[in-house]
């Protein structure tokens, strides 16, 4: 039996009775021994549609290098470009949040304003770190 039929045999099998971690676990690690086409039909397959951890693991090696380059655009930006590029249609968003929380310790009084003020702006988690983050800098004061 192959790696590709063994991983696709435990993935229907974890459909109906769920995953056992050590079997999980043996499956990713598997997965980039497979050709990049029985990678994509994994992928594509309705077994592992609501597989989050499996999916997870072959869409990272799919998109490895792609990733990697949306990761050092990111890291690379300073505050003010990062807060620009927040809203664009580059589906950067969600990452760019996380580099600015990553980042926010770090920050000068005025970045960590602008990092507030634009956080308070979006979603209700962000608005509640945003406002957890400013009690914290005006006490802090």
């Amino acid at each position: 039996m192959t790696d590709y039929e063994y991983i696709v045999k435990q993935v229907k099998k974890s459909h109906y009775s769920g995953w056992d971690a050590t079997e999980l676990r043996k499956c990713v690690d598997m997965l980039p021994k497979l050709t990049r086409k029985q990678q994509v039909d994994l992928f594509r397959s309705k077994w592992v549609e609501h597989e989050k951890t499996l999916k997870e693991a072959i869409f990272n090696l799919l998109f490895k290098d792609r990733i990697d380059e949306r990761d050092r655009k990111i890291k690379a930006m300073n505050v003010d470009e990062l807060i620009e590029n927040l809203h664009d249609k580059n589906g950067y968003g969600k990452f760019i949040v996380i580099e600015l929380k990553e980042r926010f310790e770090s920050l000068d009084d005025n970045d960590k304003i602008k990092v507030v003020e634009t956080l308070s702006a979006t979603t209700k988690a962000n608005q509640r770190w945003a406002e957890s983050k400013k009690k914290q800098m005006e006490s802090d004061r």
